[in-house]
């Protein structure tokens, strides 16, 4: 029995198929939304971003919530996914 033939399979290749899209429209993102994608992929929260990138608190939400909309993304776990799985796995340069 192949690992394509486990009952769990295609719920895995579903989800990173889903990942891999949002990857894709990470690209499609202005150099300040994919920089606080990879922020957010670092586990960093709205305020910490804030710092980091020398904003306010309220812009720093403004471009997450923007990211979120743009990937079609639920929460930040899934901009982290995008972010990281797609870093991993395809190997695509922006």
């Amino acid at each position: 029995m192949g690992v394509e033939d486990r009952p769990w399979y295609s719920t895995f290749a579903s989800a990173m198929d889903a990942h891999r899209q949002r990857f894709l429209k990470l690209c499609q993102l202005s150099s300040r939304q994919r920089e606080v994608a990879e922020l957010v992929a670092c586990g960093l929260s709205d305020e910490a971003i804030a710092r980091v990138l020398f904003i306010s608190p309220r812009t720093a939400r403004g471009h997450v919530a923007d990211v979120l909309l743009r990937l079609d993304a639920s929460n930040r776990v899934e901009i982290a996914c995008a972010v990281l799985v797609g870093m991993d796995s395809l190997r695509i340069d922006c």
